[in-house]
């Protein structure tokens, strides 16, 4: 029976001279691997269908065999290109180290629905002008509760006060007050920084604030969200590496 999916483009690999295989992010099913035949020919309709940073509406046939996972690709409706990302060397970089981030750290489809919705409304904003660094941020913050790795931002993660905080602490796993900290610890965020990475934390995906945040505000959050992710998540992602060497 033929399956109705929504669904993004992650990425793409050849399968013998003429046929890709396609890593799609679903609206309900997670991520699938969809066959996808004659998509390298010459002239075919099919290529739009490969191509990373894609959405599109598929019409897929599950595979018979029941020791693959594999779906087969019938048709499918690109519903938008985001030439305007795919035209940005900068902007494409920051979407697949998110999209690495999704390959790497997600292993089951219970956020299916929500990293699909993630995803596709940044990659909206982002194709409307809005800051690819600034997305790649709230991404990793956004992306937290999946992994299992969110830190203490209501109170310090130590004592539970909500006085005298003075920094999110990476060995704490969250806000740290002046009774807790540990001077021998260095501070990557700083007071005046936490109201605005809360903000970051708890953005409504669906609604993403209006803002301009200079880069140079931004390099702080960035170099927490790396000692954070390294401490917690283990993660080793090779478009981190790239996007180090971009900047």
């Amino acid at each position: 029976m033929a399956l109705d999916v929504d669904g993004i483009i992650l990425k793409n690999f050849n399968y013998g001279e003429h046929h890709k295989i396609i890593k799609v992010l679903t609206r309900n099913m997670g991520v699938i691997g969809v066959f996808v035949q004659n998509a390298n020919k010459v002239n075919t309709k099919k290529s739009a269908l490969v191509q990373p940073l894609t959405s599109a509406r598929f019409n897929l046939k599950p595979s018979t065999n029941a020791n693959s996972e594999l779906y087969y690709l019938y048709s499918g409706e690109v519903e938008n290109h985001y030439l305007n990302i795919k035209l940005d060397y900068e902007t494409v970089a920051y979407f697949y180290f998110m999209i690495e981030l999704i390959l790497k750290g997600v292993s089951s489809d219970e956020y299916s629905a929500y990293i699909y919705r993630l995803l596709k409304n940044f990659l909206d904003a982002a194709d409307a002008g809005y800051n690819p660094y600034l997305l790649s941020l709230i991404f990793q913050f956004k992306m937290m509760p999946v992994l299992g790795i969110e830190p203490v931002l209501d109170c310090c993660a130590n004592c539970r006060s909500t006085e005298q905080i003075v920094t999110i602490g990476i060995r704490q796993g969250g806000l740290v007050c002046a009774k807790c900290y540990d001077n021998t610890q260095p501070i990557l965020i700083d007071a005046p920084l936490i109201p605005i990475v809360r903000a970051l934390y708890r953005v409504d995906i669906d609604h993403l604030p209006e803002v301009e945040l200079e880069d140079e505000l931004l390099q702080p959050i960035e170099q927490f969200l790396d000692a954070y992710y390294e401490t917690y998540a283990g993660l080793h992602l090779r478009t981190k590496k790239f996007l180090k060497d971009l900047t």
